[in-house]
């Protein structure tokens, strides 16, 4: 699991790491880190970045673009991970909704304000941990749940979106939608295409436009359904 880190006061950073590292312990998950002081230097690797972060915990009041400015323009980008604002001002707190961000983290926080700020990232730690194993002409492949936008039928074959890759595999679409039967937000849009509910950028004239900028189209008859589906988890 990659987690992004803007802040830029040292002591907070430091203070930020130490919880996250005793809550990981306690959770018994692993996590890759890596640490911006700027929202500018944030956006620019991430433009750049093969593997995607799966949580962000932003500053609000930086030098230069502060951090609700990094968190819009990270969601115009595709970013369909989770953030954190961490502030020792509520003056932006209505405004977090409209980034879709998980919790609202005032400081000075102690361990408990921590741990039910990252109550709200369950499932995407769950997911981070869980990795989907294909085959393709012999040779075994591995892909974090995470990393995965959406599955679409093909011709015998399944293909396999990711931000930066389309991998085609022999399967059947029923049988990817059966090993992903249980698992809350990977979602079966008609009978073409499996797609994970944390990648989607928003709506387009009916259809969903995915983090990867990918066009998935809902069926007709489901549209209503499924639109309201995603709105409504989106409030949660």
């Amino acid at each position: 699991m990659l987690i992004y880190i803007c802040e830029d006061q040292e002591s907070d950073l430091l203070m930020l790491k130490h919880h996250l590292n005793a809550f990981a312990s306690e959770k018994l998950f692993q996590y890759d880190l890596m640490s911006f002081s700027t929202g500018d230097e944030l956006l620019d690797t991430y433009k750049l970045a093969v593997c995607k972060p799966s949580l962000l915990f932003l500053d609000l009041y930086m030098d230069g673009r502060n951090g609700m400015e990094t968190a819009k323009q990270l969601r115009d980008m595709g970013y369909a991970g989770g953030i954190i604002f961490t502030t020792a001002s509520t003056e932006h707190a209505m405004d977090s909704y409209e980034v879709n961000a998980l919790y609202y983290l005032q400081k000075p926080y102690d361990h408990n304000h921590f741990v039910n700020a990252m109550a709200r990232c369950v499932d995407l730690i769950r997911q981070a941990q869980q990795n989907f194993t294909f085959m393709v002409r012999q040779k075994q492949f591995t892909v974090p749940y995470t990393d995965i936008v959406f599955f679409e039928t093909g011709r015998h074959t399944v293909i396999l979106h990711t931000l930066s890759d389309a991998i085609t595999f022999s399967e059947s679409l029923s049988n990817i939608i059966d090993v992903f039967r249980d698992t809350d937000s990977f979602l079966p849009v008609g009978r073409s295409y499996l797609i994970n509910l944390n990648q989607v950028a928003c709506s387009h004239n009916g259809d969903l436009l995915m983090a990867d900028g990918s066009v998935v189209q809902i069926p007709v008859k489901k549209r209503s359904e499924i639109l309201a589906f995603i709105e409504e988890r989106k409030k949660k």
